[in-house]
């Protein structure tokens, strides 16, 4: 199944928004710390369905953050897609940005 972005949070995003946005990964089950910035977390649609997708650091037995095998020069991250459960706006984040990610 095919999923349409309609939302799209930046590196820079989370930089102005650090506050609401680590609200709403935690309201929505995600470890802001395990959260990469970039390249962006998404709102998608997947059906009737909303999801967030993002990047989560791998981590070693010791919670430290793994190089990737693939490129020794960045942080290993893998693709996560969990279902959204709290809307952005709930969270203070600007309601210009957040009114897409309501289901209705």
């Amino acid at each position: 199944m095919t999923s349409t972005v309609i939302t799209t949070i930046t590196a820079a995003d989370i930089e102005q928004h650090r506050e609401q946005l680590c609200q709403w990964a935690e309201a929505n089950g995600l470890d802001p710390q395990a959260v990469a910035a970039a390249p962006g977390v998404t709102i998608e649609r997947s059906g009737k369905r909303l999801v967030i997708v993002w990047r989560q650091f791998q981590l070693d037995d010791q919670g430290r953050r793994m190089v990737d095998p693939a490129d020794p020069t960045v942080a290993w991250t893998v693709r996560k897609a969990t279902p959204l459960t709290s809307p952005l706006a709930t969270h203070g984040y600007p309601a210009a940005r957040s009114e897409a990610d309501h289901p209705g």
